[in-house]
């Protein structure tokens, strides 16, 4: 039986690849903070805040013409963390990106209070959404 909060993150992933905001909404704490680690695009950096968030996903889709994909490859959890190892790719114009991931989550009561995302080539990144 999984972890609950493996459980959680696969429901936080599934409901990303199909657009579920108030699912991914109901998941984080209102307070959460989002680091973006590596590289110097626009999507580089730490965000405060769940509406915050939101607006770094909308740029996200946006600067990938809505074809960012994850595909998770494990969760692996237990009371307090969870960490998702995946590859992420996106296809714009003649432009595409495929990279390895992780993503570090502190998780309290239930929802994501704190994420890291890390990935393979911060330079790949820079190219594609710069």
């Amino acid at each position: 039986m999984a972890h609950p909060n493996e459980a959680l993150l696969r429901k936080g992933y599934e409901a990303f690849a199909s657009y579920d905001l108030d699912t991914i909404r109901a998941l984080f704490a209102d307070d959460i903070v989002w680091h973006v680690v590596g590289g110097r695009n626009p999507l580089t950096g730490t965000i405060k805040g769940k509406d915050e968030v939101f607006g770094w996903f909308a740029k996200l889709l946006t600067l990938s013409d809505g074809t960012f994909k994850i595909d998770v490859h494990d969760v692996i959890a237990n009371d307090n963390h969870a960490v998702v190892l995946s590859t992420d790719s996106a296809q714009r114009g003649d432009k595409s990106l495929r990279v390895e991931a992780v993503a570090v989550y502190h998780i309290d009561n239930g929802q994501v209070t704190e994420a890291w995302f890390f990935n393979s080539d911060a330079y790949a990144d820079d190219e594609f959404f710069s």
